[in-house]
């Protein structure tokens, strides 16, 4: 019996193709869009009312962002945060305010408060709540512009 070494070789190699493409496909399903309706319109509500008292002082009435406070609405939030997930997100908002750790939210307020960022963006609500899970929020990408 005759032994082909470049018979065996392109087993592993196959095998470690088909392995990598198991993993994207199965990373691809794990991973959602926030359009499919992540966060309940109650929860953006007590988000709204959060954010006019904790937020909107430096971040405005508006979320147009004011000095060095980014906007958290429209074209530049969108631009800045197409891709990223809710985790990134949400790690961000935990850092607020920079200067006084003391004022910051509690996660469950935080959650809330990122329910109604989602509504100023135009991204429509689900009958699910959004949770203060990291590893729930590392699996749904912010996706500024509705995909087709």
């Amino acid at each position: 019996m005759r032994y082909d070494v470049r018979h065996t070789m392109k087993r592993p190699r196959s095998a470690l193709v088909l392995g990598i493409a198991l993993f994207a496909s199965a990373f691809a399903q794990a991973t959602k869009s926030v359009w499919t309706g992540v966060y309940t319109a109650e929860q953006a509500t007590r988000g709204g009312d959060l954010y006019r008292s904790k937020c909107a002082d430096c971040h405005g009435d508006d979320l147009e962002g004011r000095e060095r406070a980014p906007a958290l609405a429209g074209g530049t939030f969108g631009q800045r945060w197409d891709g990223a997930t809710l985790k990134k997100l949400f790690e961000r908002m935990a850092e607020m305010p920079p200067d006084d750790p003391a004022a910051r939210l509690a996660p469950a307020q935080s959650i809330d408060v990122l329910a109604f960022l989602l509504s100023a963006n135009n991204i429509p609500a689900g009958k699910a709540a959004l949770v203060a899970d990291k590893d729930a929020l590392a699996a749904i990408k912010y996706q500024s512009q509705r995909p087709k």
